[in-house]
């Protein structure tokens, strides 16, 4: 009489792990709420998130002035162009009526860090930039 094949612990575990590593992959990530309301009073609604792209509107070409600190009177150390990417690192921080993130840019072919503005009540310096594009 044959002996029927027996399959192992490891096997059995190996297959238990890879059939729950597909489903964790195959689960949609939920998207990131947005606030319904300005962040900082003045200014629009915020669009930008924290450790995601954003991109300055191609709306006005006018660049956006990236800053030491938030705020206006804080040292302007660069300036990104019109449909120029950047990274959020951090915010959102109020200042005057601006909602302000902390961003790493490459301007002139450095990386640099610093301060933007997301908008004003006449409408947004920046836009958000998905991944992929």
């Amino acid at each position: 009489m044959k002996r029927p094949r027996q399959i192992t612990l490891v096997a059995m575990l190996a297959g238990l792990l890879t059939l729950a590593a597909v489903a964790v992959a195959q689960q949609p990530t939920p998207p990131v709420p947005l606030p319904s309301t300005p962040v900082c009073a003045g200014s629009p609604v915020s669009v930008l998130v924290v450790n995601e792209r954003g991109r300055v509107s191609l709306a006005d070409p006018a660049p956006l002035n990236l800053r030491v600190q938030p705020g206006t009177a804080s040292e302007r150390i660069g300036e990104i162009p019109a449909g120029g990417v950047f990274y959020v690192l951090d915010g959102p921080r109020c200042s005057e009526r601006y909602t302000w993130y902390r961003v790493e840019a490459r301007i002139d072919g450095d990386l640099q860090e610093g301060w933007v503005a997301e908008g004003d009540d006449n409408g947004y310096f920046v836009e958000t930039f998905p991944a992929g594009r």
